[in-house]
């Protein structure tokens, strides 16, 4: 038998290869890698720039479109005031804190000094540094005296209601009141509490001290509450405010970067916040509670809506601003029903 041939490796059969992916019609070969990364590129790019607007600002910034009416106090026969708690009382009237002079002022929304009382003092209308304050459902106004260590309640004509002293709450230096519907609540800022207070001035909860944790605070200066009992409370020197619900538990951390002095409610469920910096800017960031940021204020001419030392909304959604020597007056937006 002849000796078996070995077949040319040339006759063999050629192994099956996927075809070679080819490039998008129009596009070079050569090139289509190099696009592909600088897409990659541009991509990490828009989100590396995204990101660091919100490391700065907890969200990217927006506006949020509010209408100017007027400003009061600074030209008005009451003299200069430094104003620090603000809020509405009567109809339409406005109770302003003057700390710097002890006093207690009433305006009309056009500016017109109406009452003024107050003097350096313990007595019934008399003060120590009065600080915050904040309104209830009758058009009543309630003071904190700040190293008189009391709350004082008055009516729109200046007529004396309350008047509790907090000397046996262990009380250093509070700022900030609110009210909310039976009990006051108020950020006692020396000793980084928040105390839940009744009308006959005792003290019936206590949460907080000092921290930067959830449901603890550093520099506390003002709390608004809402319809339901929640609490919401100016976490100053931790550049937040903290959500607290009726038992003190936490329920959300709205994070600023920037101290917060006064914070504001209105019926609609949207939050106002009073940011400040070290440079002297400051602006109102507004909330949903429910759907979270809406916007920094601007008024109706583009201009940013600086903070202040005590924010307020009235009824009829005008919120008051107050800060320095003047109180100035926005109007919110209507909710869409």
């Amino acid at each position: 038998m002849p000796p078996r041939k070995k077949a040319s490796r040339a006759a063999s059969p050629k192994l099956s290869r996927r075809p070679a992916r080819s490039a998008p019609a129009g596009v070079d070969p050569t090139g289509w890698g190099k696009t592909i990364i600088w897409i990659l590129i541009g991509i990490v790019a828009v989100v590396f720039a995204v990101e660091s607007l919100n490391l700065f600002h907890g969200e990217v910034v927006k506006d949020f479109q509010v209408r100017y009416l007027s400003t009061i106090g600074s030209q008005s026969k009451c003299g200069v005031i430094n104003a620090w708690g603000v809020g509405p009382v009567g109809k339409d009237k406005i109770m302003v804190v003057d700390q710097e002079h002890d006093r207690i002022l009433v305006f009309d929304r056009q500016g017109n000094c109406l009452k003024s009382w107050g003097k350096l003092g313990l007595g019934s209308k008399e003060y120590h540094e009065p600080s915050g304050l904040t309104s209830d459902d009758q058009g009543n106004g309630y003071v904190i005296d700040t190293w008189g260590n009391a709350i004082k309640g008055y009516d729109e004509n200046g007529k004396e209601i309350l008047n509790v002293s907090l000397t046996n709450g262990n009380f250093y230096g509070p700022r900030g009141i609110g009210f909310d519907g039976k009990n006051f609540a108020i950020a006692d800022t020396g000793s980084q509490n928040l105390k839940i207070v009744g009308r006959d001035g005792r003290v019936q909860t206590v949460w907080g001290g000092l921290g930067k944790e959830p449901g603890q605070f550093q520099g506390l200066l003002d709390v608004v509450c809402d319809e339901k009992g929640d609490y919401f409370v100016a976490d100053s020197d931790n550049d937040r405010v903290q959500w607290l619900d009726q038992d003190g538990k936490v329920v959300k951390i709205f994070k600023c970067k920037a101290p917060v002095p006064a914070v504001a409610l209105d019926k609609e469920g949207r939050l106002y916040i009073s940011t400040a910096t070290g440079t002297g800017s400051s602006c109102v960031k507004a909330y949903s509670l429910k759907d979270g940021y809406l916007g920094d204020l601007k008024d109706d001419k583009g201009r940013l809506v600086s903070g202040g030392r005590g924010l307020a909304v009235t009824p009829d959604d005008v919120l008051l601003i107050a800060g320095g020597d003047s109180v100035g007056l926005y109007q919110l937006p209507s909710v869409a029903p």
